[in-house]
């Protein structure tokens, strides 16, 4: 079987995992919401901060659309407590592995585009005084972005870094 493309219009591959901060999450029960599927590579990665900080500050606008966060992760329970509780984030942080959801959901090697643009994004980070931690996870693992409608359907497909404006588009 070759590499999983999910695009717009597929329906949302379900997973029931327990996440670090809201205990158990089974897709299937958010049906009648929206979801921002969130998938970033793991805490210590200076870039996934930066997103990190930019999905937090704006969690409002995403919120305010009727969209509901579920946030995945690679990273391990005592990194991401420190930063579910550093960031006071108020969403479900859902662990998977490579070979877990982000493979379920078409998420493999990191992208030429998202490529691209690390350097770019580490100077930002870097500017904001945010520093690499501890490695956890595939580095090469590619982030990207799902929002998925009240029926189960993906309405937005996106790999690579996050995206907040593109997101809000399509609420």
């Amino acid at each position: 079987m070759g590499i999983i493309d999910l695009k717009e219009g597929d329906e949302a591959p379900l997973f029931k995992l327990d996440s670090y901060n809201a205990g158990s999450i089974e897709l299937a029960d958010f049906r009648g919401q929206k979801i921002v599927l969130i998938f970033s590579r793991y805490f210590g990665c200076n870039i996934c901060q930066l997103d990190l900080k930019e999905l937090v500050n704006r969690k409002e606008e995403i919120q305010g659309k009727g969209a509901k966060i579920l946030y995945i992760t690679q990273s391990g329970e005592k990194v991401a407590k420190e930063f579910i509780e550093k960031e006071n984030i108020d969403f479900p942080v859902i662990p998977s592995s490579k070979e877990d959801l982000y493979k379920d959901y078409g998420l493999g090697l990191m992208t030429a585009g998202a490529f691209t643009k690390v350097r770019a994004k580490m100077k930002e980070a870097t500017k904001l005084g945010i520093e690499h931690g501890e490695y956890e996870g595939w580095e090469k693992q590619g982030p990207g972005q799902f929002v998925i409608n009240e029926d189960g359907k993906i309405i937005h497909a996106k790999k690579g870094w996050l995206e907040v404006d593109s997101i809000l588009e399509v609420l």
